[in-house]
C-alpha cells in the first residue's frame, strides 16, 4: 500500500525539456515561413491593381470620343492618358488610403482603390494622344512599396502596347518584379 502512495504520476523534468525543445524547433521553422506568407499576400495587391489599371486603360483606349456636340462632330479613338507620378508620393510599411481620382490621368482610366493598401502606383505613358498607335509601346504601369520599413522597395511593372493588326491594347505575359518580398 505504501508503494502505491509513494508513486506519483506526472512528467519528469527531462520529458518537459524535450517537449519545450520540440516546440522551439517547430516555431523556428514555422515563423519565417509565416512571415513569407504574409509578405506574399501583401504583394498580391500589386498584381491585382495593375491588372485593374490595364483594364481601365484598355476601355479608355477603345472608347470613341467626340470633339463637340452635334452630329457633324469629328470623333477619335485610341486615346491614351499621360504620365502620372507615384501616388501617394511617400509610402511606408503601413497601409494607407489615397484618392486617385484627384489625378486626371488615374481618373480618366477609372483607377481608384477603395480599401487601404500598401503600394503606390504610377503610370508611365509614351504620350497623351488620340492617334493611330498600332504596334507601339504605350504604357508601363508601376506598383512600389516598402513592405517591411527597411527602405528597400518591392517593384512590380506591367508593360502595355497596341498590337499592329487590330490596334487593341495587350500587356506582357507576366510582370517585371524586383525585390518581391524585399
Amino acid at each position: 500500500m505504501n508503494k502505491l502512495l509513494r508513486k506519483k504520476s506526472g512528467f519528469t523534468l527531462i520529458e518537459l525539456m524535450i517537449v519545450v525543445a520540440i516546440i522551439g524547433i517547430l516555431a523556428a521553422i514555422a515563423l519565417p515561413a509565416f512571415i513569407g506568407y504574409v509578405r506574399r499576400s501583401k504583394t498580391s495587391e500589386a498584381t491585382s491593381n495593375l491588372k485593374s489599371m490595364f483594364t481601365g486603360a484598355a476601355a479608355y483606349y477603345n472608347a470613341e470620343r467626340a470633339s463637340s456636340r452635334g452630329i457633324s462632330a469629328t470623333s477619335s479613338g485610341h486615346c491614351t492618358v499621360g504620365t502620372a507620378s507615384f501616388e501617394p508620393a511617400s509610402i511606408g510599411q503601413d497601409k494607407h488610403t489615397h484618392d486617385y481620382t484627384t489625378n486626371a490621368n488615374f481618373a480618366q482610366i477609372g483607377f481608384s482603390i477603395a480599401d487601404p493598401h500598401y503600394f503606390a502606383y504610377q503610370i508611365t505613358s509614351a504620350a497623351s494622344t488620340c492617334a493611330n498607335t498600332k504596334g507601339t509601346d504605350l504604357y508601363t504601369f508601376h506598383a512600389q512599396a516598402d513592405l517591411d520599413g527597411d527602405s528597400t522597395y518591392s517593384l512590380f511593372e506591367m508593360a502595355v502596347a497596341s498590337d499592329s493588326s487590330n490596334n487593341e491594347l495587350y500587356h506582357g505575359v507576366g510582370f517585371y518584379v524586383k525585390n518581391e518580398l524585399e
